[in-house]
C-alpha cells in the first residue's frame, strides 16, 4: 500500500467550543466538566420544550467567531444579511428536531475564502451544539445542548493523515492565543476522504490520534474496494476506536435532505465594520510571530522561546517582566520556577483565580541578585505566589541570616545527627547533603548554602 500512488483528497469540518460564559440562545452556563451531573445546566430553551423561544444570539459568541475568521484570513461578510437556518435531521441528541446554524441553503456564511497554513478555508460559521446521547443506555444529557460552536470548513487540500494532524495542532495552538476556544474542551472534526469514488464523511472524531487512524484506515479501505471493482458512494461513517475500522451510519445527506429553512424566531445578523476593525486591533500576535519576536528582539535561546511561545500568557508575562529586570538573564524563574509552582497547584496563568504579577517576581529576583535572600528562600516564597502574588518588600523574616547564626544552626544540627556525621566521616558524601538540608530547614532556608557547607565541614573536623 505505501509504495502505491493513488489520488487522495481530504477536507475537514472542524467544530470548536467557543469561549463564552453562556449558551448561544439562553442564559444557561456553557462550561462543562468531566464527571459533572447530567442535565444540571439546562432550561426550557436548550432542551427544546414546546412553546419555548430562543433569546437573541450570544454577542460574545459572534465576537469570538470574528476573531477566528481574522486569524484564518477570511473575508467577513459585514455587508450582507446573515440568516439563521433550521437544519433538520432526526437524531436522538437533537431536542428540537433541528439545529440552528448560519450555513446551508439560502444562507451567507459569517466569513469565507480564507487561507491558513497552506489550506484554503471555504467558510466559517456559527451553530449550536446538540445534546449527548448515550446509545448504550438511551439517556440524553442536555448540558451541552445549545453551546456555541464554530465550524471551520476547509477545501480538500490534504493528502495524508500527517498533514491533517500537523495542521490541526497548529490551528488549535493559534486559536488558544486569542482565547477564542474553550480551554481543554477539545475539538470535534468531521473528515471527508475520497480516493477513486465519491467522498465519505467520518463524523465526530475528537482526538488527533483518532483522526489519523481513521484517515489511514479509510484510505486503505477505499483503495482495496476500488481494486475489487466496488464503486464508492457518498456515505456517512463512524470510526470505531476499538476495532480501528469505520462503520457505516447512513447514506450521506444532501442539502435538500436537511430541509434548510430560515428560522422565524431569530433575527437577521448584520455585522458592524467598525466593530470588526476594533476586534482586529485587539487580536494578539500569532504563535509564530511571538516565537520570532522572542528569538530576534529579546535574543532568547530557542529552547526557552519554544516553552514560552506555547502559551500566550507566559509570553505576555515575560514581556512585562522585561520592563523590570533582564528577563532573558533570569528566564529560569519563568520557564522552570513559575511553571513548577503552577503545575504543582494544577493552575495556569489564564485561570481566573490566579493573579501572579510580573513586578512581584521582579522584586524577588532583585533581592536574590543583591544577595539579600537565598535562592532557596526565593523559591519557597514563590510557592506562596499562587493564587495571588505579593510584594516581597512587605514580607518579614526573609533576609539572609548572619554567619554567626549559621554557625549556631550548624552546631545544633551536628549534635542532633551524630550518625549522619559518622557516616560522612566514613565516606558517605550524601550525609553531608543531609546535614546541609537540615541547616536549611532550621534556618527557614535563610542560611546561605555555601556558607552552611563550609561551616559544617569546619565544625566536623
Amino acid at each position: 500500500m505505501k509504495n502505491k500512488t493513488f489520488p487522495v483528497k481530504i477536507g475537514l469540518e472542524v467544530h470548536g467550543y467557543l469561549n463564552t460564559k453562556e449558551k448561544l440562545f439562553c442564559k444557561c452556563c456553557s462550561t462543562f466538566e468531566k464527571g459533572e451531573t447530567p442535565n444540571s445546566k439546562i432550561c426550557p430553551i436548550c432542551t427544546g420544550q414546546p412553546g419555548s423561544k430562543p433569546m437573541h444570539p450570544n454577542k460574545q459568541a459572534i465576537k469570538r467567531l470574528i476573531q477566528i475568521s481574522l486569524i484564518l484570513g477570511c473575508k467577513i461578510n459585514h455587508d450582507k444579511n446573515l440568516i439563521w437556518q433550521r437544519k433538520h435531521y432526526n437524531w436522538a441528541d437533537l431536542p428540537k428536531g433541528y439545529q440552528n446554524t448560519i450555513s446551508g441553503a439560502y444562507s451567507v456564511p459569517v466569513s469565507e475564502k480564507g487561507k491558513y497554513n497552506g489550506a484554503d478555508i471555504t467558510e466559517c460559521h456559527l451553530e449550536e451544539d446538540p445534546a449527548q446521547w448515550n446509545p448504550e443506555t438511551g439517556g440524553v444529557n442536555y448540558n451541552r445542548s445549545g453551546i456555541a460552536l464554530v465550524e471551520i470548513v476547509t477545501e480538500p487540500d490534504f493528502s495524508n493523515s500527517e498533514q491533517v494532524a500537523e495542521w490541526l495542532k497548529n490551528l488549535v495552538h493559534s486559536l488558544s492565543y486569542i482565547r477564542a476556544l474553550r480551554k481543554n474542551a477539545g475539538i470535534k472534526v468531521d473528515v471527508n476522504v475520497s480516493t477513486y469514488g465519491e467522498r465519505v464523511e467520518m463524523k465526530n472524531l475528537n482526538s488527533i490520534e483518532k483522526i489519523k487512524k481513521a484517515i489511514e484506515y479509510e484510505i486503505e479501505r477505499q483503495v482495496e474496494n476500488h481494486e475489487k471493482g466496488i464503486v464508492q458512494k457518498r456515505e456517512t461513517l463512524a470510526f470505531d476506536d476499538k476495532s480501528g475500522k469505520t462503520i457505516k451510519m447512513r447514506e450521506k445527506e444532501s442539502a435538500q435532505d436537511y430541509r434548510f429553512i430560515p428560522d422565524p424566531d431569530l433575527p437577521i445578523i448584520k455585522l458592524n465594520e467598525k466593530e470588526i476593525e476594533k476586534i482586529k486591533k485587539e487580536i494578539p500576535e500569532t504563535p509564530n510571530d511571538k516565537l520570532e519576536k522572542l528569538l530576534k528582539k529579546y535574543k532568547l535561546d530557542k529552547k526557552n522561546a519554544d516553552i514560552l511561545s506555547k502559551n500566550i500568557e507566559l509570553v505576555v508575562f515575560f514581556e512585562e517582566l522585561s520592563k523590570h529586570v533582564d528577563a532573558v538573564k533570569y528566564i529560569s524563574w519563568i520557564s522552570i520556577e513559575l511553571l513548577r509552582v503552577l503545575n504543582y497547584n494544577k493552575k495556569t496563568l489564564e485561570d481566573e483565580d490566579v493573579d501572579v504579577k510580573p513586578e512581584h517576581l521582579a522584586g524577588l529576583i532583585e533581592l536574590v541578585d543583591k544577595n539579600k535572600i537565598t535562592v532557596l528562600k526565593a523559591k519557597q516564597i514563590m510557592n506562596s505566589f499562587i493564587p495571588k502574588s505579593f510584594s516581597v518588600k512587605e514580607a518579614e523574616d526573609i533576609g539572609k541570616i548572619q554567619d554567626s547564626e549559621i554557625d549556631s544552626f550548624c552546631r545544633k544540627v551536628i549534635s542532633e545527627n551524630k550518625k549522619a556525621v559518622e557516616d560522612f566521616k566514613s565516606g558517605n558524601k550524601n550525609s553531608l547533603n543531609f546535614l546541609i538540608g537540615e541547616v536549611m530547614k532550621v534556618s527557614n532556608r535563610r542560611a546561605d548554602f555555601k556558607t552552611a557547607k563550609e561551616c559544617i565541614l569546619r565544625v566536623i573536623k
